[in-house]
C-alpha cells in the first residue's frame, strides 16, 4: 500500500508537470502564429508544425568545463535491461532485490576508491556527476518510464521521470526524478531509493556555465542473507516446502539508510577573437569553430555527423531549416578560458538495528544491544584551471591545461562517549595536454600530485590516445591508455568507528598500474579490449569467523593489505551478427589474477542474445529473443551489512557463486513516442534447487514476468534531422 500511494503521489506531480508542459506547447504555438502576421489563419496543427523542433544532451567535463555529446535514449534495444541492478548484461552482483548494493564482476569496471566510499554499492542509483545528462530542446520535453514486475508481497516498481525545456535558445533547465521500491522476494530484503536532480545550463560563445542540484534517499532492509543455503540448493532435505519469504534470514530488523546531496557548479569564461564565415558558411580559418564542438570519429545511433549536426544547428537558429544562411556573419574563435568548478556535498548514513546481532558480529564496542549509528561527510571542493586552445597555430597544434585544487572533508563517526570528529584538507595540482579536433590521433595527458599535508609523494599519470584510421569502407578505432596512481588509502580504509567494527589504520600507499589497448571495428561491430593490472599494497576489506558455543559463528569484518604485488590480465570481446532480420549480440570477458584469495575474479563472464527485429504493420517496431547472462565459479566477496561495504569471505568458510547461466525471453515494441516490453525473466530457474547466488548466502531472484513503459511527450519525433548536438 505504502509503495502504491507513493507512485500515486508521483503521478499527480508528473501530470500537474505535463499540464505546464502542454501549456508550454500551446504557448509555443501561439508564439509561432503571431509571428507570422500573414498567416494569422494558420490551424494550430499548422502553427505545431512550424515550431522549432530538436534537441542535444551532453556530459561535463570538471577538468575542461567542456561538453562530451552523447546519443539520446530513444532506441527499444535492450529497453527490458535496463532495470537490472545487475545491469544490461548481468556484469555485476548483488543481494538480489531491485536497487540492492552490488559489485563488478569485472575488474575494470570497479571504481577508483573515493573520500565516501559508501556510495560505490549504489551506482546503479545514484549516477556519476561528470556522467549526467545536460539538455538543450528547442521545444519542452518530457520522459515517464515505468518498470514492474511481481504482487504486493515480492514485486518491484522502478518510476524514472523527466523534464526538460528552454528559457532561450542559450539557456535550459530541466529536473529528473527516481524512484524505487523493491519488495524482495525473500523477507527482510525491500529497499527504497528516491532521487531528484535540478539543472540547469547557459551556452554562450565566451561564457558556459551548468549547474546540477541533486539530493538522493537510499533505504535498505538487511536481512544478513538467508540462514541456511540448502534451502535454495537442495529444499529436499527440508520436511516443509518453503517459499522464498519463509526461508529464515540473519537479521530482521535492521537497515542501512542513506542520505547524498549535493550541489555543483561549474562555468568556463573564454577569451578570444572573430572570424569571419563566408557565404557558403565556410569559417576563414583553419581553426575548429568552437572549442566545444568536437570532431565526432564515431557518431551515435540515432544521431547525424558532426559536420551536418553543425550546419542544422546554424539553420535551425535562423527558424527555417530548408533554408541555407547566404549571408556573411562571424563565430568566436576561443584562444584562452579559465575554469572554475564548485561542488559541495553533505553525505549521511544511519546503520540501524533494533535488535542484537550478538549473533552475527563478533565485537560489541559499544556495549550496546540496539544500534543507531551515524556517518557524516561534508565535502567542499573547488577546483580552477586555466586553457589554452589547441590549434592556435602550427607550432601549438596540442592545448594545455593547468589546474589546482582543494578538497575539505569533514567525518563525525560513533565514538565511545559523543560522536568523534575529523578533519582533512588536500591540495592537488597537476597540468594536461591534449587533443581533441584531430580527424587522426586525439589524445589526453595528465600529471598531477596531491597531499593532504600528512602524506607527500602522492601522484596520478593518465595517457589515452585514440587514433582513427580509414579502412576501406570503415573507420577502425585504436585506443592505448596507461595509468600510474599512487595514493594514500581513502578516509574510512583508514578510521572506522562503530558498535560493531573499529579501525585506525596506518596504511602504506596503493601503487595501482595499468595498461590497456582496445580495437574497434563499427562496420564489423567488433570491439576487442585488453588490459593489465599491477597492484602494490593492494588495499581491501576481509571478514573471518570466530566459532562460538552451540555450533554457532560470528563474522567480523576488517581493512588489510596484500603483502605481495596483485596483477589482473583481462581480455574482453563484443561481437554482433546481423542477416536479415535475425541478430545476434555477443560479450565475452577472460581474468586471470595471481592471488584468487585475495582479489577473486570470475574466470569466464559471458552474456549473448539472439533476437528478430522487424516491423509490424510497417510501424511498430519489434524485438522478439532471448538472452543469456552466465559467470563461472568463484569466491565471490560476501556483504557485510553493518558496512554497508562487500569483503572478501571468511577463509574458514569459502563458498563459491556461479556456473548458473540466467535465461529469460522478451518482446520488445516502440510505436513513435512510446517504447514497451514483455519479460520473463529468469526462465531457467528451478524451484527444486540448484539455483546461484548473487552472493555468499544471497540467492537471485527466481522466474518472474516483467513489464515496461517508457513514454516521451513532445510536439515531434525525434529523428536524424532533429537530434542535434553542441
Amino acid at each position: 500500500m505504502t509503495s502504491k500511494l507513493h507512485i500515486t503521489t508521483l503521478a499527480i506531480l508528473l501530470l500537474g508537470v505535463m499540464a505546464v508542459h502542454s501549456q508550454t506547447l500551446r504557448d509555443q504555438e501561439q508564439r509561432v502564429v503571431k509571428s507570422n502576421p500573414n498567416k494569422d489563419k494558420e490551424k494550430k496543427g499548422e502553427a505545431r508544425a512550424k515550431a522549432k523542433r530538436g534537441i542535444r544532451v551532453w556530459t561535463i567535463n570538471d577538468a575542461s568545463g567542456l561538453s562530451d555529446s552523447v546519443a539520446v535514449d530513444t532506441t527499444s534495444h535492450a529497453f527490458q535491461n535496463t532495470t537490472f541492478t545487475t545491469g544490461t548484461k548481468g556484469f555485476y552482483n548483488s543481494l538480489g532485490n531491485l536497487g540492492s548494493p552490488r559489485k563488478s564482476k569485472l575488474y575494470s569496471l570497479r571504481p577508483e576508491m573515493t573520500d565516501y566510499i559508501f556510495i560505490q554499492p549504489y551506482d546503479f542509483f545514484i549516477k556519476d556527476i561528470n556522467t549526467f545528462h545536460f539538455t538543450n530542446t528547442y521545444s519542452p520535453i518530457t520522459n515517464i518510464t515505468y518498470h514492474e514486475c511481481g504482487d504486493s508481497d515480492n514485486g518491484e516498481d522502478h518510476l524514472v521521470a523527466k523534464y526538460a525545456t528552454n528559457i532561450n535558445k542559450d539557456a535550459g533547465i530541466g529536473f529528473n526524478i527516481d524512484y524505487i521500491y523493491g519488495r524482495g522476494y525473500y523477507d527482510n530484503q525491500s529497499t527504497a531509493d528516491f532521487g531528484f536532480n535540478l539543472y540547469g545550463s547557459i551556452i554562450k560563445d565566451r561564457y558556459k556555465a551548468h549547474m546540477l542540484i541533486f539530493a538522493n534517499y537510499i533505504k535498505t532492509h538487511e536481512n544478513g542473507g538467508i540462514t541456511d543455503d540448502e534451502y535454495v540448493k537442495n529444499p529436499q532435505k527440508f520436511p516443509t516446502n518453503y517459499t522464498t519469504k519463509e526461508i529464515p534470514t540473519n537479521l530482521s530488523k535492521a537497515w542501512n539508510k542513506m542520505h547524498v546531496n549535493g550541489i555543483q557548479f561549474n562555468h568556463r569564461y573564454s577569451v578570444g577573437y572573430e572570424k569571419k564565415k563566408t557565404s557558403n558558411n565556410k569559417v576563414v580559418t583553419s581553426v575548429k569553430t568552437d572549442s566545444t564542438q568536437k570532431k565526432q570519429t564515431n557518431v551515435p545511433p540515432g544521431a547525424i555527423s558532426a559536420r551536418e549536426l553543425e550546419k542544422d544547428e546554424m539553420q535551425s537558429r535562423t527558424g527555417d531549416l530548408a533554408k541555407v544562411q547566404t549571408k556573411d556573419s562571424s563565430v568566436f574563435i576561443p584562444v584562452s578560458s579559465i575554469i572554475h568548478t564548485l561542488r559541495i556535498g553533505a553525505n549521511s548514513r544511519k546503520f540501524l538495528a533494533n535488535q542484537s546481532l550478538a549473533n552475527f558480529y563478533t565485537n560489541n564496542y559499544l556495549d550496546c544491544d540496539s544500534v543507531s549509528e551515524h556517518f557524516d561527510n561534508v565535502l567542499i571542493s573547488n577546483y580552477l584551471g586555466l586553457e589554452l586552445s589547441e590549434g592556435l597555430n602550427k607550432y601549438l597544434s596540442a592545448g594545455i591545461r593547468l589546474f589546482a585544487k582543494h578538497d575539505f572533508n569533514n567525518y563525525k563517526m560513533p565514538g565511545q562517549q559523543t560522536r568523534d570528529n575529523f578533519t582533512e584538507n588536500r591540495f592537488s595540482v597537476g597540468a594536461q595536454i591534449f587533443r581533441e579536433k584531430s580527424s587522426l590521433l586525439n589524445y589526453l595527458l595528465t600529471a598531477q600530485t596531491s597531499s593532504d599535508g600528512d602524506s607527500w609523494g602522492e601522484y596520478e599519470l593518465r595517457g589515452q590516445g585514440v587514433l582513427s584510421v580509414k579502412l576501406l569502407k570503415d573507420t577502425v578505432n585504436l585506443t592505448l591508455r596507461a595509468s600510474s596512481i599512487n595514493k594514500k588509502p581513502t578516509f574510512y580504509y583508514r578510521h572506522y568507528q562503530s558498535n560493531y567494527l573499529w579501525w585506525s589504520n596506518n596504511l602504506s600507499k596503493q601503487l595501482s598500474n595499468n595498461a590497456g589497448v582496445t580495437l574497434e571495428s563499427r562496420r564489423l561491430a567488433l570491439r576487442l579490449r585488453g588490459d593489465i593490472y599491477n597492484i602494490t599494497n593492494y588495499t581491501y576489506f576481509k571478514t573471518a569467523i570466530q566459532n562460538g558455543a552451540e555450533g554457532k559463528h560470528t563474522i567480523n569484518t576488517e581493512v588489510a593489505q596484500a603483502s605481495k604485488n596483485i596483477s589482473v590480465f583481462a581480455i574482453a570481446l563484443d561481437k554482433d551478427f546481423r542477416y536479415g532480420i535475425l541478430n545476434w549480440e555477443n560479450s565475452i570477458i577472460w581474468q586471470t589474477t595471481n592471488s584468487k584469495e585475495i582479489l577473486p575474479l570470475p574466470v569466464i563472464t559471458a552474456y549473448t542474445n539472439l533476437y528478430l527485429k522487424f516491423r509490424i504493420a510497417k510501424v511498430l517496431k519489434t524485438e522478439v529473443g532471448a538472452d543469456l547472462s552466465y559467470f563461472t565459479k568463484y569466491y565471490a566477496d560476501t556483504y557485510s551489512p553493518a558496512l554497508g561495504l562487500y569483503a572478501n569471505q571468511p577463509t574458514e568458510d569459502l563458498i563459491k557463486v556461479g556456473g548458473h547461466p540466467i535465461i529469460s525471453v522478451y518482446a520488445n515494441f516502440h510505436l513513435k513516442h512510446t517504447r514497451f516490453y514483455l519479460m520473463a525473466s529468469h526462465l531457467n530457474y528451478n524451484k527444486e534447487g540448484g539455483t546461484t547466488f548473487g552472493a555468499p548466502h544471497y540467492p537471485v531472484n527466481p522466474f518472474v514476468i516483467r513489464f515496461g513503459v517508457s513514454w516521451n511527450y513532445f510536439n515531434y519525433e525525434l529523428t536524424t534531422s532533429n537530434i542535434w548536438q553542441l
